[in-house]
């Protein structure tokens, strides 16, 4: 074996070990993204502890529960319009959110923003 196919195949190999590294680095932090996601999903956790602070938010016909979310985030009551999307999506209150103005608070997880926006207080009361 000469220099030139000695050095072509350390050349090879470093080739293919940087190659695996990035593929696992990229694997790697997939995976701690998802877990991030997911945690996000099933923890419900208000963006703030205490009492917090009263928000208006005004849902018209017609909006997503995406736009919704989007809302939510630059309200400041909810961390990712993404998760709470998913959060909606996931929920028995899917497809129910009703237009209005809402006072939510940055205390409320989004569990009980849901209950807020699809009238479940109202609802429960016409029932009785």
């Amino acid at each position: 074996m000469n220099i030139k196919q000695f050095l072509g195949a350390i050349s090879a190999t470093i080739i293919k070990i940087a190659i695996a590294a990035v593929v696992i680095s990229a694997v790697f932090r997939l995976a701690v993204y998802a877990y991030d996601f997911g945690y996000k999903v099933f923890a419900d956790v208000p963006v703030s502890e205490g009492e917090g602070r009263i928000v208006n938010v005004v849902v018209s016909a017609g909006q997503t529960s995406r736009e919704i979310a989007k809302i939510l985030e630059q309200k400041g009551l909810v961390e990712d319009a993404n998760v709470f999307y998913i959060q909606e999506r996931l929920s028995d209150y899917k497809d129910k959110l009703k237009p209005g103005t809402y006072e939510l608070s940055t205390a409320m997880n989004s569990q009980q923003m849901l209950e807020i926006l699809c009238d479940v207080e109202e609802e429960n009361e016409e029932d009785s």
